[in-house]
């Protein structure tokens, strides 16, 4: 474990101050959820992430709805692709606009995003995770063809079961 040299006191009601520079390096934000567990003899705080945590079952899924559409499917945090049917661009960062879209609770269908480094020139639809009234993800669904009203009934079925398990 990497040793900071920061040290703080607990006040009366057993609460510390997580310094902001190591905040910022972990990516933690006001608002953000902690994870807090003890590893042999240290206390361990850990940027908690809804959609990481059941990553797998949420393949298990995507693997089972992709069969009932054209395309690919991707299934995002609020930050980067953590499942996909065709098993590409796993972790790698999302379009800007995906981001606007999750965190304006929007949906939209347009052409061209951009994951990672590869703009994909597709038509895509994006449709946001909502869970307990917290946008955590998205959907996308890219086709080299218009996206089909089956296909937006399939992503929002899809949606739904997401929304199920996370609840």
């Amino acid at each position: 474990m990497k040793n900071t040299g920061v040290i703080r006191k607990i006040d009366n009601l057993g609460r510390i101050v997580v310094p902001k520079e190591i905040r910022k390096n972990l990516n933690i934000h006001n608002g953000d959820d902690v994870q807090i567990f003890i590893e042999e003899d240290k206390i361990v705080l850990k940027k908690y992430q809804k959609m990481f945590s059941i990553k797998e079952s949420v393949q298990m899924y995507l693997d089972v709805v992709s069969k009932f559409v054209k395309g690919d499917i991707y299934v995002t945090d609020k930050e980067k692709v953590i499942a996909s049917s065709n098993k590409k661009y796993l972790n790698d960062v999302i379009d800007s606009k995906v981001i606007s879209l999750i965190n304006d609770r929007r949906q939209d269908i347009g052409h061209t995003l951009t994951i990672g480094n590869n703009k994909l020139d597709l038509f895509y639809s994006v449709s946001p995770i909502i869970v307990d009234a917290d946008a955590i993800g998205s959907i996308i669904l890219m086709n080299s063809s218009d996206i089909q009203e089956l296909d937006k009934v399939v992503i929002s079925i899809l949606n739904s079961i997401l929304n199920s398990m996370l609840y």
